[in-house]
C-alpha cells in the first residue's frame, strides 16, 4: 500500500506529464516554425526581435517589415520574445518560439494552483483541477486565458494572467520572508507581457499592498523594483498612444457573450449553493479575490467606457472567478457530496463507471487521430484513478479531469496544426516557390491580396511571414495597433481583393474600386502587388499600370512604378495638434471635442484630395523658388534605424513615404513633420539627408529612473536589513 505522500507525488507528477502530452512536446521539439491564427504571423517580430534588438541590447526599436515601417515593441509586449531570445541560445528560433508558448500554458495552470493552496507548502490538486478546466475551455478564441486564445496569438495574456496570479498569492497566502518583494516583480511582470490583465489586477493588488501589515520600508523597496521592471515600457507605452490605430471593436452587449456556455454550468452551480447553503461556515471560504473577479469583470462587460478596452476582453477574468468560486465551494464539501453514496465500493464502482465513460467520448473522438497522445492521456488518467481508490478527494478529482478531456472538441486538432508547422502543410511548395521568385526582385514593399483560403498554408496570415524570408517588406502585418498607416492600408486593399478583411471599424471601405486601390497604393509607396484570386488577377492582366513578372500557377506577382521620396507639390492644410493632456485623453478614451489629424488625414486619403495635412509645420524653412528642374533622388536606403538619400531640392519640403513617428530625427534640417496619409516630411538643409532613429529624451530620462528605482530599492532593503540586524 502507498503512503499518502508518495500517493501525492504520483498524481503530482502524473498531472505534469498530462499537461505536458496533451500540449504536444513532441511537437514543441520539433524543428518547423508554428502557425495558425495570429500565431503563424507573430514569429516575423519575435524574430527581428531576437536577431536585431537582443543581440544589441534594446526592448523596442524601429522596423520596416510591416506597415510602411512601425514602432516595433513599444506598444506589444517585450518579455515573451526576451524568453524566445534566452531559449535561443541552446534551441533554434521554431522551438525557442513553441517552448516559450508551451511555458505559458503550464504556468498559468500552476499560478491557479497556487492561488487555491491553503498555504504556500500544501500543493492544491484541485487547484491544477482548476487550472486546467480553465486552461481547456473553448468558447472563445481570441479574448485571451485560455489554450484557444494562446493558440490564435493571445499567449502573452496567458502569461499576464498567470503572473498576475502569482503576484497576489506570494501577497496574501506566501510566508516566505521577501513576499512582497517577489509579489511586485510578479505585477511588473505582468504589465511587460500585456495591459489588459494588469489593470484588472492591480486595484486589489494594490488594496492588498497597503492593507498588508508589511514594515514600511519593505513596501517602498518593493514599490521601486515594480518601477524597476514596468516603468520603461508602462510610461512610453501611455506617452505614444496617440500613434496608435483605434481598430473600434463592437462591444458585446448580452448576458450570453459574457456567461459562455461551457462556463454557464459552473455559474448556476455556485449560484445554487450560495443560495441554499445552510452552512455559514462553508460561505467562509469565499475570498475576496474571486467575487472581485466577478464584480469588476461584469461592470467593465456592460458598464465600463467604450475605449481602448474592448468589453470582450474582460470575459477571461469572469470565467477565472466563477470557476475558482465554484470548486473552493466543492472542495470544502466534496465529504458532503460522497456520503451521499453509501460505502466505499459503490462509490469506487461509480467513479471507474464515470470515467471510463469519460476516457471513451474522449477516444472516440481522438483516438484515431492523434493516437500516442489520447492513448497516453488514457493511461495516465486510470493509473491515477486506480492509485486513488483509498481517497475519496483523489477520485471526485480525477473524474473532473477526465471529464475535462471528454469534452474537448477542436483542441486536440487545432494544437496538432499550429506545431506540425507551415512546413507540413499541403501544398507550402505553392509558398516557397513565391518567395524563391520574390528574392529575384530588387527588394521592395510588397501589397497582397488578402483571402480566408490562404488558411490552407498554416493561416490567413501567411503572406505576412514575407520579411522573415525574403529581403521585402510586407505593407500588412498583425500589429494592426502599432501603426498610424494600418487604416490607410486596409482602405486600400479593400479595393485590391475579391473578399478583403477590413478588420478597422468605422472605415467606409472601396470594395470593388480597383482602379481607385491602384491609385491609393502608388500613394503609399508600394513596389509589387501579389494577385490570389482569378478575378484580381484578371483586372491586374487589364490594367495597364500593373507589369506582370511572373506566376507560380498560385500567385502572379506585379510591380507598381512608384516612389518612396517625393516632393510636396500639393497645397497644405497646416494642422494645429492640441495640448498633450487632449491628445492623450483622446488616445485613451478614442474621443475628442477636436478634430484630430486622423480624421483630417482620412478624408484627406479616402477622397483622394489634391492638399496634404501636415502637422506642426512652419511655412519659414522652405525655399520653394527653384521650379524649373526636377526631383533627382539618389542613394536611397531606407533601413530599421537609419534613412539616407541625397536630393537636388535641399530646402523643400519632402514626403518620405515612412510612417510617422517620433522619434525620427533628421540630422541637418527640420522635421519630420507628420503628414498625411501617415508618413513624414522633411525639409533637409543640404544636398545629403539622414534621418535617424534614436531614443527621445524622455526614454533616456525613463531608462535612468528604471536603473534608479532598482538601485534605490535594493538599498532600501539592505540598509533596513542590515539597521534592524543590529538592533538585534
Amino acid at each position: 500500500m502507498l503512503s499518502k505522500n508518495k500517493i501525492d507525488l504520483f498524481i503530482k507528477v502524473a498531472l505534469g506529464t498530462l499537461l505536458i502530452i496533451f500540449l504536444r512536446v513532441e511537437l514543441v521539439f520539433s524543428d518547423l516554425l508554428p502557425t495558425g491564427g495570429d500565431m503563424g504571423a507573430h514569429i516575423v517580430p519575435t524574430k527581428f526581435f531576437v536577431s536585431e534588438l537582443f543581440n544589441n541590447f534594446k526592448l523596442s526599436g524601429w522596423s520596416q517589415d510591416w506597415f510602411a515601417g512601425y514602432p516595433i515593441y513599444y506598444f506589444y509586449f517585450p518579455l515573451p520574445p526576451i524568453i524566445t531570445s534566452l531559449l535561443n541560445f541552446v534551441f533554434p528560433f521554431s522551438i525557442s518560439f513553441k517552448i516559450m508558448v508551451l511555458i505559458s500554458q503550464v504556468l498559468l495552470v500552476i499560478s491557479i494552483e497556487m492561488l487555491m493552496r491553503k498555504n504556500i507548502k500544501q500543493f492544491s490538486f484541485y487547484g491544477f483541477g482548476v487550472g486546467l478546466i480553465y486552461l481547456l475551455t473553448e468558447s472563445f478564441t481570441i479574448f485571451g486565458g485560455n489554450l484557444a486564445s494562446s493558440l490564435a496569438g493571445q499567449y502573452s495574456f496567458t502569461y499576464s494572467i498567470a503572473f498576475a496570479n502569482l503576484s497576489i498569492f506570494y501577497l496574501l497566502k506566501s510566508e516566505y520572508k521577501y513576499k512582497t518583494e517577489i509579489a511586485s516583480l510578479f505585477i511588473g511582470l505582468s504589465v511587460l507581457t500585456h495591459l489588459i490583465p494588469f489593470m484588472i489586477y492591480l486595484p486589489i493588488f494594490a488594496f492588498c499592498f497597503l492593507k498588508s501589515n508589511v514594515k514600511v520600508y519593505k513596501k517602498i523597496s518593493s514599490f521601486l523594483l515594480f518601477l524597476f521592471i514596468s516603468i520603461r515600457f508602462t510610461i512610453s507605452l501611455f506617452l505614444n498612444l496617440e500613434f496608435t490605430t483605434n481598430m473600434t471593436y463592437t462591444p458585446y452587449t448580452q448576458v450570453s457573450d459574457l456567461v459562455k456556455s461551457d462556463i454557464l454550468p459552473f455559474a448556476i452551480g455556485a449560484i445554487i449553493y450560495i443560495i441554499f447553503s445552510g452552512s455559514k461556515a462553508s460561505l467562509k471560504v469565499i475570498s475576496g479575490f474571486e467575487l472581485y473577479l466577478l464584480s469588476i469583470s461584469i461592470y467593465l462587460f456592460f458598464y465600463g467606457p467604450e475605449s481602448a478596452l474592448w468589453n470582450g476582453r474582460v470575459v477571461p477574468f469572469f470565467n477565472l472567478g466563477i470557476i475558482i468560486l465554484f470548486f473552493t465551494l466543492l472542495q470544502i464539501n466534496i465529504k458532503n457530496l460522497t456520503k451521499k453514496i453509501q460505502g466505499k465500493y459503490p462509490l469506487l464502482l461509480f467513479v471507474l463507471f464515470i470515467n471510463g465513460y469519460f476516457m471513451y467520448l474522449y477516444y472516440s473522438k481522438w483516438g484515431n487521430t492523434y493516437r500516442t497522445t489520447t492513448i497516453s492521456i488514457i493511461l495516465i488518467i486510470l493509473i491515477m484513478t486506480f492509485i486513488s481508490i483509498n481517497s475519496d478527494n483523489f477520485l471526485i478529482y480525477t473524474s473532473l479531469v477526465s471529464l475535462t478531456f471528454a469534452t474537448l472538441s477542436y483542441l486536440p486538432h487545432w494544437l496538432n496544426w499550429n506545431f506540425t508547422g507551415y512546413e507540413s502543410k499541403d501544398n507550402w511548395s505553392d509558398i516557397t516557390t513565391l518567395y524563391e521568385g520574390l528574392e529575384e526582385l530588387d527588394p521592395g514593399r510588397i501589397m497582397w491580396e488578402p483571402n480566408s483560403d490562404l488558411n490552407k498554408y498554416g493561416t490567413p496570415m501567411v503572406l505576412m511571414t514575407i520579411p522573415m524570408f525574403t529581403d521585402h517588406q510586407s505593407v500588412e502585418g498583425l500589429y494592426f495597433d502599432s501603426s498610424i498607416t494600418t487604416p490607410f492600408h486596409f482602405l486600400t486593399v479593400s479595393g485590391l481583393a475579391e473578399r478583403p478583411s477590413n478588420p478597422v471599424g468605422g472605415l467606409t471601405y472601396i470594395n470593388g474600386e480597383f482602379d481607385k486601390g491602384f491609385r491609393l497604393m502608388e500613394e503609399l509607396g508600394v513596389d509589387y502587388f501579389i494577385a490570389y484570386t482569378s478575378s484580381i488577377k484578371d483586372k491586374a492582366n487589364m490594367n495597364e499600370n500593373f507589369n506582370f513578372l511572373f506566376s507560380n500557377e498560385v500567385f502572379n506577382v506585379y510591380s507598381i512604378n512608384t516612389k518612396k521620396v517625393e516632393l510636396v507639390n500639393d497645397d497644405l492644410y497646416l494642422f494645429e495638434s492640441p495640448g498633450f493632456y487632449e491628445r492623450l485623453k483622446s488616445a485613451i478614451f478614442r474621443e475628442s471635442s477636436e478634430q484630430n489629424f486622423f480624421d483630417a488625414a482620412y478624408e484627406s486619403f479616402k477622397n483622394e484630395s489634391n492638399y496634404k495635412i501636415i502637422e506642426n509645420y512652419d511655412k519659414s524653412f522652405t525655399d520653394s523658388s527653384d521650379k524649373n528642374s526636377e526631383l533627382s533622388i539618389s542613394e536611397l536606403n531606407i533601413g530599421n534605424n537609419l534613412i539616407t538619400f541625397k536630393t537636388n531640392k535641399p530646402n523643400q519640403l519632402h514626403l518620405i513615404k515612412v510612417s510617422y513617428f517620433p522619434n525620427w530625427k533628421i540630422t541637418n534640417g527640420h522635421g519630420p513633420y507628420r503628414i498625411s496619409p501617415s508618413f513624414m516630411a522633411v525639409v533637409p538643409n543640404d544636398n545629403f539627408v539622414e534621418i535617424k532613429f534614436e531614443s527621445t529624451n524622455i526614454e533616456k530620462a525613463l531608462n535612468f529612473l528604471s536603473f534608479f528605482s532598482l538601485c534605490g530599492g535594493l538599498l532600501i532593503a539592505y540598509a533596513y536589513k542590515k539597521r534592524f540586524s543590529d538592533v538585534k
